[in-house]
Protein backbone atom coordinates (compact mmCIF):
# COMPACT_ATOMS: atom_id res chain seq x y z
CA UNK A 1 0.00 0.00 0.00
CA UNK A 2 1.31 3.41 -0.94
CA UNK A 3 1.60 5.85 1.95
CA UNK A 4 -0.03 9.20 1.23
CA UNK A 5 1.47 12.20 2.90
CA UNK A 6 -0.87 15.06 3.66
CA UNK A 7 0.73 18.48 3.71
CA UNK A 8 -0.98 21.16 5.77
CA UNK A 9 -0.30 24.52 4.19
CA UNK A 10 -2.37 26.76 6.44
CA UNK A 11 -4.27 26.42 9.70
CA UNK A 12 -7.34 28.49 10.37
CA UNK A 13 -6.61 29.29 13.96
CA UNK A 14 -9.91 31.13 14.44
CA UNK A 15 -11.74 27.92 13.51
CA UNK A 16 -9.56 25.77 15.75
CA UNK A 17 -9.63 28.24 18.64
CA UNK A 18 -12.84 30.33 18.46
CA UNK A 19 -11.78 32.24 21.57
CA UNK A 20 -9.28 34.11 19.39
CA UNK A 21 -12.22 36.16 18.14
CA UNK A 22 -12.21 37.83 21.55
CA UNK A 23 -9.12 39.71 20.42
CA UNK A 24 -11.38 41.71 18.10
CA UNK A 25 -13.18 43.30 21.05
CA UNK A 26 -10.86 46.35 21.34
CA UNK A 27 -10.84 46.71 17.56
CA UNK A 28 -14.63 46.93 17.50
CA UNK A 29 -14.84 49.19 20.56
CA UNK A 30 -12.15 51.72 19.64
CA UNK A 31 -14.10 53.18 16.72
CA UNK A 32 -15.26 56.77 16.57
CA UNK A 33 -18.90 55.90 15.90
CA UNK A 34 -19.08 53.41 18.75
CA UNK A 35 -17.41 55.78 21.21
CA UNK A 36 -19.72 58.60 20.08
CA UNK A 37 -22.86 56.52 20.73
CA UNK A 38 -21.50 55.28 24.07
CA UNK A 39 -20.58 58.81 25.20
CA UNK A 40 -24.05 60.02 24.17
CA UNK A 41 -25.51 57.21 26.30
CA UNK A 42 -23.53 58.40 29.34
CA UNK A 43 -24.68 61.98 28.77
CA UNK A 44 -28.34 61.01 28.45
CA UNK A 45 -28.07 58.74 31.49
CA UNK A 46 -26.51 61.44 33.65
CA UNK A 47 -28.83 64.23 32.51
CA UNK A 48 -31.85 62.00 33.06
CA UNK A 49 -30.66 61.18 36.56
CA UNK A 50 -30.41 64.90 37.33
CA UNK A 51 -34.09 65.26 36.43
CA UNK A 52 -35.15 62.09 38.27
CA UNK A 53 -33.56 63.35 41.48
CA UNK A 54 -36.16 66.12 41.53
CA UNK A 55 -39.13 63.74 41.59
CA UNK A 56 -41.43 64.20 44.61
CA UNK A 57 -41.06 60.62 45.85
CA UNK A 58 -37.68 59.83 47.34
CA UNK A 59 -37.10 56.93 49.65
CA UNK A 60 -35.73 57.14 53.15
CA UNK A 61 -32.60 55.38 51.94
CA UNK A 62 -29.87 57.07 49.91
CA UNK A 63 -31.54 57.47 46.53
CA UNK A 64 -28.68 59.54 45.08
CA UNK A 65 -26.64 56.36 44.71
CA UNK A 66 -29.23 55.06 42.24
CA UNK A 67 -29.18 58.28 40.17
CA UNK A 68 -25.52 59.25 39.58
CA UNK A 69 -25.23 62.54 37.68
CA UNK A 70 -22.47 63.51 35.26
CA UNK A 71 -20.46 65.16 38.03
CA UNK A 72 -20.74 62.04 40.19
CA UNK A 73 -19.59 59.83 37.33
CA UNK A 74 -16.71 62.15 36.49
CA UNK A 75 -15.55 62.25 40.09
CA UNK A 76 -15.76 58.46 40.39
CA UNK A 77 -13.74 58.00 37.20
CA UNK A 78 -11.10 60.40 38.50
CA UNK A 79 -10.85 58.55 41.79
CA UNK A 80 -10.74 55.13 40.14
CA UNK A 81 -8.13 55.90 37.50
CA UNK A 82 -6.03 58.04 39.82
CA UNK A 83 -5.83 61.09 37.57
CA UNK A 84 -7.08 63.42 40.29
CA UNK A 85 -7.45 62.98 44.02
CA UNK A 86 -9.31 65.24 46.42
CA UNK A 87 -7.29 65.83 49.57
CA UNK A 88 -8.43 68.58 51.93
CA UNK A 89 -10.64 70.00 49.19
CA UNK A 90 -7.81 70.55 46.68
CA UNK A 91 -7.31 68.95 43.27
CA UNK A 92 -3.97 67.24 42.95
CA UNK A 93 -2.05 67.81 39.76
CA UNK A 94 -1.99 64.89 37.35
CA UNK A 95 1.67 64.01 37.93
CA UNK A 96 1.11 63.99 41.72
CA UNK A 97 -1.77 61.57 41.26
CA UNK A 98 0.40 59.37 39.08
CA UNK A 99 3.12 59.41 41.74
CA UNK A 100 0.59 58.32 44.37
CA UNK A 101 -0.43 55.43 42.16
CA UNK A 102 3.20 54.38 41.66
CA UNK A 103 3.73 54.36 45.42
CA UNK A 104 0.91 51.84 45.85
CA UNK A 105 1.98 48.52 47.33
CA UNK A 106 0.28 46.45 44.63
CA UNK A 107 -0.34 48.58 41.51
CA UNK A 108 -1.17 45.54 39.41
CA UNK A 109 -3.95 44.39 41.73
CA UNK A 110 -5.21 47.92 42.16
CA UNK A 111 -5.38 48.59 38.44
CA UNK A 112 -6.97 45.21 37.82
CA UNK A 113 -9.63 45.93 40.43
CA UNK A 114 -10.36 49.26 38.77
CA UNK A 115 -10.69 47.59 35.38
CA UNK A 116 -13.05 44.92 36.73
CA UNK A 117 -15.26 47.51 38.44
CA UNK A 118 -15.61 49.94 35.56
CA UNK A 119 -15.74 47.37 32.80
CA UNK A 120 -19.12 46.18 34.13
CA UNK A 121 -20.51 49.66 34.81
CA UNK A 122 -23.54 49.26 32.45
CA UNK A 123 -24.41 46.08 34.33
CA UNK A 124 -24.07 47.91 37.66
CA UNK A 125 -26.69 50.46 36.58
CA UNK A 126 -29.17 47.56 36.33
CA UNK A 127 -27.89 45.54 39.28
CA UNK A 128 -27.94 48.25 41.95
CA UNK A 129 -31.66 49.22 41.67
CA UNK A 130 -32.59 45.55 41.32
CA UNK A 131 -30.70 44.81 44.51
CA UNK A 132 -32.48 47.68 46.27
CA UNK A 133 -35.85 46.08 45.48
CA UNK A 134 -35.03 43.03 47.61
CA UNK A 135 -33.74 44.82 50.69
CA UNK A 136 -35.57 44.54 54.01
CA UNK A 137 -37.85 47.22 55.41
CA UNK A 138 -38.42 49.00 52.11
CA UNK A 139 -41.09 51.69 52.12
CA UNK A 140 -43.31 52.38 49.13
CA UNK A 141 -41.17 55.38 48.24
CA UNK A 142 -38.03 53.19 48.33
CA UNK A 143 -39.65 50.70 45.96
CA UNK A 144 -40.82 53.48 43.64
CA UNK A 145 -37.34 55.01 43.59
CA UNK A 146 -35.70 51.67 42.81
CA UNK A 147 -38.19 50.90 40.03
CA UNK A 148 -37.68 54.35 38.53
CA UNK A 149 -33.90 53.89 38.46
CA UNK A 150 -34.26 50.38 37.02
CA UNK A 151 -36.66 51.40 34.25
CA UNK A 152 -34.58 54.45 33.34
CA UNK A 153 -31.40 52.39 33.06
CA UNK A 154 -33.22 49.72 31.04
CA UNK A 155 -34.57 52.38 28.67
CA UNK A 156 -31.16 54.01 28.17
CA UNK A 157 -29.48 50.70 27.35
CA UNK A 158 -32.42 49.66 25.19
CA UNK A 159 -31.79 52.62 22.90
CA UNK A 160 -28.03 53.08 23.06
CA UNK A 161 -26.97 49.57 24.04
CA UNK A 162 -29.13 48.16 21.26
CA UNK A 163 -27.58 50.60 18.78
CA UNK A 164 -24.06 49.68 19.90
CA UNK A 165 -24.76 45.95 19.63
CA UNK A 166 -26.23 46.51 16.17
CA UNK A 167 -23.09 48.33 15.02
CA UNK A 168 -20.82 45.69 16.55
CA UNK A 169 -22.81 42.77 15.11
CA UNK A 170 -22.75 44.05 11.52
CA UNK A 171 -19.06 44.92 11.77
CA UNK A 172 -18.12 41.59 13.35
CA UNK A 173 -20.28 39.35 11.18
CA UNK A 174 -20.22 41.05 7.79
CA UNK A 175 -17.33 43.52 8.12
CA UNK A 176 -19.66 46.35 7.14
CA UNK A 177 -20.33 49.70 8.72
CA UNK A 178 -23.61 50.96 10.12
CA UNK A 179 -24.20 54.68 10.37
CA UNK A 180 -25.13 56.29 13.66
CA UNK A 181 -28.53 57.23 12.30
CA UNK A 182 -29.30 53.72 11.07
CA UNK A 183 -28.18 52.10 14.34
CA UNK A 184 -30.26 54.46 16.48
CA UNK A 185 -33.24 54.05 14.15
CA UNK A 186 -33.00 50.28 14.55
CA UNK A 187 -32.87 50.45 18.36
CA UNK A 188 -35.68 53.00 18.57
CA UNK A 189 -37.86 50.81 16.38
CA UNK A 190 -37.30 47.84 18.73
CA UNK A 191 -37.03 49.65 22.07
CA UNK A 192 -40.06 47.88 23.51
CA UNK A 193 -38.48 44.47 22.88
CA UNK A 194 -35.26 45.57 24.56
CA UNK A 195 -37.14 46.80 27.63
CA UNK A 196 -39.68 44.05 28.29
CA UNK A 197 -37.25 41.23 27.47
CA UNK A 198 -35.44 41.35 30.87
CA UNK A 199 -38.61 42.41 32.70
CA UNK A 200 -40.48 39.20 31.87
CA UNK A 201 -38.38 37.11 34.32
CA UNK A 202 -38.94 39.85 36.93
CA UNK A 203 -42.66 39.33 36.45
CA UNK A 204 -42.14 35.64 37.20
CA UNK A 205 -40.17 36.53 40.31
CA UNK A 206 -43.08 38.71 41.45
CA UNK A 207 -45.56 35.84 41.01
CA UNK A 208 -43.46 33.46 43.14
CA UNK A 209 -42.90 36.20 45.72
CA UNK A 210 -46.67 36.62 46.10
CA UNK A 211 -47.08 32.87 46.42
CA UNK A 212 -44.47 32.74 49.17
CA UNK A 213 -45.95 35.77 50.91
CA UNK A 214 -49.37 34.12 50.96
CA UNK A 215 -48.07 31.53 53.42
CA UNK A 216 -46.90 34.25 55.81
CA UNK A 217 -50.19 36.10 55.32
CA UNK A 218 -52.11 32.96 56.22
CA UNK A 219 -50.00 32.65 59.36
CA UNK A 220 -50.83 36.22 60.42
CA UNK A 221 -54.49 35.90 59.45
CA UNK A 222 -54.99 32.79 61.60
CA UNK A 223 -53.10 34.53 64.43
CA UNK A 224 -51.22 31.37 65.31
CA UNK A 225 -48.35 31.94 67.73
CA UNK A 226 -46.58 28.60 67.47
CA UNK A 227 -46.02 28.80 63.69
CA UNK A 228 -48.10 25.74 62.86
CA UNK A 229 -48.81 27.01 59.32
CA UNK A 230 -45.11 27.34 58.52
CA UNK A 231 -44.54 23.91 60.07
CA UNK A 232 -46.71 22.25 57.43
CA UNK A 233 -46.35 24.71 54.54
CA UNK A 234 -42.88 26.13 55.14
CA UNK A 235 -41.55 24.27 52.11
CA UNK A 236 -43.60 26.60 49.85
CA UNK A 237 -41.54 29.76 50.57
CA UNK A 238 -38.32 27.74 50.30
CA UNK A 239 -39.23 26.33 46.89
CA UNK A 240 -40.42 29.72 45.69
CA UNK A 241 -37.19 31.32 46.88
CA UNK A 242 -35.16 28.70 44.99
CA UNK A 243 -37.06 29.46 41.79
CA UNK A 244 -36.67 33.21 42.33
CA UNK A 245 -32.94 32.87 42.94
CA UNK A 246 -32.56 30.80 39.77
CA UNK A 247 -34.53 33.31 37.69
CA UNK A 248 -32.60 36.28 39.06
CA UNK A 249 -29.20 34.65 38.50
CA UNK A 250 -30.15 33.54 34.99
CA UNK A 251 -31.52 36.98 34.13
CA UNK A 252 -28.39 38.68 35.46
CA UNK A 253 -26.17 36.53 33.26
CA UNK A 254 -28.45 36.78 30.23
CA UNK A 255 -29.47 40.44 30.19
CA UNK A 256 -26.58 41.74 28.03
CA UNK A 257 -26.96 38.73 25.71
CA UNK A 258 -30.67 39.55 25.27
CA UNK A 259 -29.74 42.94 23.86
CA UNK A 260 -27.14 41.38 21.56
CA UNK A 261 -29.63 38.72 20.39
CA UNK A 262 -32.30 41.25 19.38
CA UNK A 263 -29.73 43.44 17.60
CA UNK A 264 -28.18 40.50 15.76
CA UNK A 265 -31.28 38.53 14.82
CA UNK A 266 -33.67 41.45 14.34
CA UNK A 267 -36.27 39.55 16.38
CA UNK A 268 -38.59 40.45 19.24
CA UNK A 269 -38.09 40.28 23.00
CA UNK A 270 -39.47 36.76 23.42
CA UNK A 271 -36.98 35.37 20.91
CA UNK A 272 -34.15 37.32 22.54
CA UNK A 273 -35.13 35.98 25.95
CA UNK A 274 -35.32 32.36 24.79
CA UNK A 275 -32.02 32.60 22.92
CA UNK A 276 -30.16 34.17 25.84
CA UNK A 277 -31.57 31.72 28.38
CA UNK A 278 -30.87 28.76 26.10
CA UNK A 279 -27.29 29.73 25.34
CA UNK A 280 -26.49 30.41 29.00
CA UNK A 281 -27.94 27.11 30.22
CA UNK A 282 -26.58 24.98 27.37
CA UNK A 283 -23.11 26.52 27.23
CA UNK A 284 -22.65 27.70 30.81
CA UNK A 285 -19.01 26.65 31.23
CA UNK A 286 -18.11 27.95 27.80
CA UNK A 287 -19.67 31.28 28.78
CA UNK A 288 -17.67 31.38 32.01
CA UNK A 289 -14.46 30.65 30.09
CA UNK A 290 -15.05 33.48 27.64
CA UNK A 291 -16.15 35.86 30.41
CA UNK A 292 -13.01 35.01 32.38
CA UNK A 293 -10.77 35.55 29.36
CA UNK A 294 -12.52 38.81 28.59
CA UNK A 295 -12.62 40.22 32.12
CA UNK A 296 -9.14 39.15 33.20
CA UNK A 297 -7.37 39.48 29.85
CA UNK A 298 -8.86 41.61 27.13
CA UNK A 299 -10.58 44.17 29.35
CA UNK A 300 -7.54 44.57 31.61
CA UNK A 301 -5.27 45.22 28.65
CA UNK A 302 -7.74 47.52 26.88
CA UNK A 303 -8.57 49.57 29.96
CA UNK A 304 -4.92 49.86 30.83
CA UNK A 305 -4.30 51.37 27.39
CA UNK A 306 -7.26 53.71 27.85
CA UNK A 307 -6.08 54.68 31.32
CA UNK A 308 -2.57 55.61 30.24
CA UNK A 309 -3.85 57.42 27.16
CA UNK A 310 -6.13 59.69 29.17
CA UNK A 311 -3.40 60.10 31.80
CA UNK A 312 -1.13 61.36 29.04
CA UNK A 313 -3.86 63.76 27.88
CA UNK A 314 -4.28 65.21 31.37
CA UNK A 315 -0.52 65.36 31.88
CA UNK A 316 0.10 67.26 28.62
CA UNK A 317 -2.84 69.58 29.25
CA UNK A 318 -1.55 70.33 32.74
CA UNK A 319 1.98 70.81 31.40
CA UNK A 320 0.88 73.21 28.67
CA UNK A 321 -1.74 75.22 30.59
CA UNK A 322 -0.36 75.07 34.11
CA UNK A 323 -2.33 75.88 37.27
CA UNK A 324 -5.15 77.39 35.21
CA UNK A 325 -6.32 73.85 34.43
CA UNK A 326 -7.40 73.50 38.06
CA UNK A 327 -9.77 76.47 37.82
CA UNK A 328 -13.52 76.14 37.41
CA UNK A 329 -13.29 76.45 33.64
CA UNK A 330 -10.60 73.78 33.42
CA UNK A 331 -12.52 71.47 35.72
CA UNK A 332 -15.45 71.49 33.30
CA UNK A 333 -13.28 70.11 30.53
CA UNK A 334 -11.78 67.56 32.90
CA UNK A 335 -15.33 66.37 33.54
CA UNK A 336 -15.91 66.14 29.79
CA UNK A 337 -12.73 64.09 29.42
CA UNK A 338 -13.88 61.72 32.16
CA UNK A 339 -17.27 61.27 30.49
CA UNK A 340 -15.55 60.36 27.20
CA UNK A 341 -13.39 57.88 29.13
CA UNK A 342 -16.52 56.29 30.55
CA UNK A 343 -17.94 56.18 27.04
CA UNK A 344 -14.97 54.09 25.95
CA UNK A 345 -15.69 51.71 28.84
CA UNK A 346 -19.33 51.40 27.73
CA UNK A 347 -18.24 50.70 24.16
CA UNK A 348 -15.92 47.95 25.40
CA UNK A 349 -18.70 46.35 27.43
CA UNK A 350 -21.16 46.07 24.54
CA UNK A 351 -18.45 45.04 22.12
CA UNK A 352 -17.50 42.12 24.38
CA UNK A 353 -21.17 41.22 24.82
CA UNK A 354 -21.72 41.04 21.06
CA UNK A 355 -18.64 38.91 20.36
CA UNK A 356 -19.50 36.52 23.20
CA UNK A 357 -23.03 36.18 21.83
CA UNK A 358 -21.72 35.22 18.39
CA UNK A 359 -19.40 32.59 19.88
CA UNK A 360 -22.16 31.18 22.09
CA UNK A 361 -24.53 30.95 19.14
CA UNK A 362 -21.96 29.16 17.02
CA UNK A 363 -21.08 26.75 19.82
CA UNK A 364 -24.71 25.93 20.63
CA UNK A 365 -26.47 25.57 17.28
CA UNK A 366 -23.65 25.84 14.74
CA UNK A 367 -24.81 29.15 13.24
CA UNK A 368 -22.05 30.73 11.11
CA UNK A 369 -20.43 33.83 12.50
CA UNK A 370 -21.29 35.85 9.42
CA UNK A 371 -25.07 35.42 9.81
CA UNK A 372 -26.58 38.77 10.78
CA UNK A 373 -30.05 40.10 10.13
CA UNK A 374 -29.97 42.69 7.34
CA UNK A 375 -33.34 44.25 6.47
CA UNK A 376 -33.94 44.06 2.75
CA UNK A 377 -36.13 46.20 0.49
CA UNK A 378 -39.87 45.69 0.91
CA UNK A 379 -41.38 43.21 -1.57
CA UNK A 380 -43.16 44.64 -4.57
CA UNK A 381 -46.93 44.53 -4.38
CA UNK A 382 -48.34 42.13 -6.95
CA UNK A 383 -51.66 43.18 -8.56
CA UNK A 384 -54.63 41.14 -7.44
CA UNK A 385 -56.39 39.01 -10.09
CA UNK A 386 -59.61 40.41 -11.50
CA UNK A 387 -62.75 38.50 -10.62
CA UNK A 388 -66.50 38.97 -11.09
CA UNK A 389 -67.75 41.86 -13.20
CA UNK A 390 -64.29 43.34 -13.61
CA UNK A 391 -63.01 40.09 -15.08
CA UNK A 392 -65.99 39.76 -17.47
CA UNK A 393 -65.26 43.16 -18.98
CA UNK A 394 -61.76 42.19 -20.07
CA UNK A 395 -61.33 41.36 -23.78
CA UNK A 396 -61.02 37.70 -24.67
CA UNK A 397 -57.91 36.90 -26.65
CA UNK A 398 -58.18 33.74 -28.79
CA UNK A 399 -54.98 32.01 -29.64
CA UNK A 400 -54.63 29.74 -32.72
CA UNK A 401 -54.48 26.03 -32.00
CA UNK A 402 -51.10 24.43 -32.49
CA UNK A 403 -52.15 20.80 -32.42
CA UNK A 404 -52.27 18.91 -35.71
CA UNK A 405 -55.00 16.65 -36.87
CA UNK A 406 -54.46 13.04 -35.93
CA UNK A 407 -54.38 12.06 -39.62
CA UNK A 408 -51.38 14.31 -40.19
CA UNK A 409 -53.30 17.17 -41.77
CA UNK A 410 -52.77 20.86 -41.34
CA UNK A 411 -53.29 22.53 -37.96
CA UNK A 412 -56.83 23.20 -36.94
CA UNK A 413 -57.78 26.86 -37.31
CA UNK A 414 -59.67 28.67 -34.56
CA UNK A 415 -62.87 28.68 -36.68
CA UNK A 416 -62.68 24.93 -37.15
CA UNK A 417 -62.36 25.06 -40.98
Amino acid sequence: MTDKHITVDTIRWHSVLPCLHLLRIPQLAFRFRAIAVATLAVLVFGLGNSALRELPFHGEKDSEALFPTLTDLSYAISKAFGRTEVIEGQWLRSHDALQLRRDDDSPFLRRHQQASEWYSWPFETIYQPSKRLFEFRNSWSDVATAWTALLWAALVWAVFGGALCRMMAVRFGRDESVSLRAALRFSLRNWQSYVYCPLLPMLGVGVFALLAASVGGLERWLDVSNGIVLTFFGFVPILCAMVMAFLLALTGLSWPLMTAAISTEGSDGVDGLSRAFGYVMNRFWFLLLMAWLTAFGISFFALTVVEYFFDAVVWLADWSVGPALQSDGGAVWLHVLNIVCLGVVVSLFWSATTVIYFLLRQSDDGTPLDQVYIPGPPPKAEPLPLVGVAASQQPVIERPATESVATGGSPVSPSGS
